[in-house]
């Protein structure tokens, strides 16, 4: 028996709608009823699909960062900092400022060693 696809247009909506959520690309699949083998293989053949799911990815990382500012700014009682700053380093790759120095040493000139 043949596999029947079950895409349609309007898991391009749709995704962008469950995804808004702050869900994970496979919690978007879970809730589209599709397997996450499948919804990759969706992006891969279906390029409004994969240009949605870009706009998803978007649209989840702006729900976790207004519920991070909501708990810095005190708004949100329930948000535990580290936990956010934690799931924000995993999940969207986060990191802390590193500082960098950069120190120049005076390479000698070919002229001043030929003329030593």
């Amino acid at each position: 028996m043949a596999n029947t696809i079950k895409y349609k247009t309007t898991m391009c909506s749709d995704v962008k709608d469950i995804m808004a959520q702050g869900v994970s690309r496979k919690a978007a699949a879970v809730a589209l009823g599709i397997d996450y083998k499948t919804f990759l293989a969706y992006i891969d053949r279906y390029p409004e699909f994969a240009e949605a799911v870009a706009q998803a990815d978007v649209l989840a990382e702006c729900f976790w960062e207004k519920k991070y500012a909501e708990g810095a700014l005190g708004v949100d009682k329930d948000v535990q900092p580290s936990m956010m700053i934690m799931y924000m380093k995993n999940r969207y790759r986060w990191s802390d400022r590193i500082e960098q120095q950069v120190t120049q040493t005076q390479v000698p000139l070919l002229d001043d060693l030929a003329d030593e």
